[in-house]
Order: C-alpha cells, then sequence, then structure tokens
C-alpha cells in the first residue's frame, strides 16, 4: 500500500505544470497568436475609452453629439473588447468566444449603427483578418493533435 503523504520518498508524485503537458508547434502558434490577438483587442477598447473621456482631439464633445444608438455602441464595445482582450491574453476559451461574437458585432455596428471613419474602419479589416486568422490556426492545432492520437 503506498502512501500519499508528500513526506514518503516511496510516493511518487508528478506535480501537474507545464512540464507535464505536451505542447505541439501549431499550439504554441495558437498561444502567440491569441496574445497578439487580446493585446489588440485591449489596444481597440482603450480607442473606444480614450473617444469616451475626451482624450484626443475634442473626443468627448464628440461623443456627446453621437446619436443615441451609436453611443451605446461604443460604449458596449469599450467593455467588451477590453473583456475578450483580457480572455484572450490569458488564453481562456471563452476569451476566443467572447472575440468572435465581437467581432461579428463591431461589423454589423460598423454596418448599421456607427458612422464609419477611417480608423474604425481599419480597425475593423485588422480585426476580420485576425479571425481569420484564428480560425485557420484552429484547424491547424485540431489536425495536429488528431494525428497525435
Amino acid at each position: 500500500m503506498t502512501s500519499l503523504d508528500p513526506s514518503d520518498a516511496a510516493a511518487p508524485l508528478d506535480a501537474i505544470g507545464p512540464h507535464t503537458v505536451e505542447v505541439g508547434p501549431w499550439r504554441r502558434r495558437l498561444i502567440l497568436f491569441q496574445r497578439v490577438a487580446g493585446g489588440y483587442m485591449i489596444f481597440k477598447g482603450l480607442t473606444y475609452w480614450s473617444g469616451l473621456v475626451g482624450i484626443g482631439d475634442g473626443a468627448g464633445v464628440a461623443f456627446k453629439n453621437e446619436a443615441l444608438d451609436a453611443q451605446a455602441a461604443t460604449v458596449f464595445f469599450a467593455v467588451i473588447d477590453l473583456v475578450a482582450g483580457v480572455a484572450l491574453w490569458l488564453g481562456s476559451t471563452w476569451g476566443a468566444m467572447m472575440w468572435l461574437i465581437a467581432a461579428g458585432l463591431q461589423l454589423f455596428a460598423d454596418v448599421v449603427v456607427l458612422a464609419p471613419s477611417g480608423f474604425l474602419v481599419l480597425l475593423t479589416i485588422i480585426e476580420i483578418l485576425l479571425v481569420a486568422g484564428y480560425v485557420i490556426l484552429r484547424f491547424m492545432v485540431h489536425a495536429e493533435t488528431d494525428r497525435r492520437r
């Protein structure tokens, strides 16, 4: 009978940690990509916040003069982009889902609610390209794990 007491030298204790998890090259790329996308989403969320608090050339005045639906969209994306960005940075699965939902809603808001400015269109195009890259990397990670089985 083996003892689970940590002071017992005869009992093998394998601590769970980075050395016990096998991470393939595509999964490493996905983790790095999620960090980049998370950093981008944090930047994008802070961009919305700068418009809310008035950083820049009359940004606070411009926000007050917006229509109510555009103000609501700005506040929504200021919050959701930061939440999705931090969750992506930490590598959580729900963060990726939050990001995909936020990206779809951003595209919808750009077309229907917000007045498209050059900078906002650029941010949305970059986000769509990042989502496409994420989907491709997810498929590569899935194929990599299937080959290992």
